[in-house]
């Protein structure tokens, strides 16, 4: 039983390293530079390791996508949990989500393009509609510890997530590197739409 779970570890490893190397490549180069053979030698293992994990390309930029969103999902739940259920706090949350936002197009800025450019390349193709709808469920799930009280709640947070995200792309395709102003934009954008 101990080979198995061995086995299976090991196989995770393979996987995750795979799926690793296709958010970098596309992130760096595109979705077009993804192949299984560029993918067998940014993450180290062999060809066939690719192949047998991931059947197609398609399958492969699935798994990134799925990857992408739940990063982004477990990086909002930190805040929330950060934030607690002491009820909403306008100020702080717009501080903490400044400061994810800026990370988003600084030092998480490869994984941020990578998301787009999965969710672009994925337009219509059968799955990529319930990874976003879970991605939009997790997010809204984050956004009702925080402002529960509100009658318009799935609204408001899905206004909040356009917002966040508007400004996370327009900076990206901007090339913006003074991002410093999105701390004003995030406060004003919270409290306009959030009071």
């Amino acid at each position: 039983m101990a080979t198995v779970a061995v086995r299976a570890e090991a196989s995770k490893r393979v996987q995750d390293a795979i799926v690793a190397a296709a958010v970098d490549v596309v992130a760096r180069e595109g979705v077009a530079a993804v192949t299984h053979r560029r993918l067998a030698s940014e993450a180290g293992v062999a060809l066939s390791s690719t192949t047998w994990h991931f059947a197609t390309k398609t399958d492969i930029l699935m798994a990134a996508l799925r990857w992408t969103a739940a990063h982004e999902v477990t990086r909002i739940g930190e805040i929330a949990d950060r934030m607690g259920d002491a009820g909403f706090d306008p100020a702080a949350w717009s501080e903490e989500l400044a400061e994810w936002l800026i990370g988003q197009v600084t030092t998480e800025r490869e994984i941020a393009i990578a998301l787009y450019r999965l969710q672009v390349e994925l337009l219509g193709v059968p799955g990529a509609r319930d990874v976003h709808r879970e991605w939009g469920r997790g997010l809204r799930a984050l956004g009702e510890r925080a402002i529960e009280h509100s009658e318009t709640f799935d609204v408001d947070i899905r206004l909040v997530v356009a917002a966040l995200d508007g400004l996370r792309l327009s900076v990206i395709l901007a090339g913006e590197e003074d991002v410093e102003w999105l701390r004003t934009a995030v406060r004003r954008q919270l409290k306009s739409l959030l009071g």
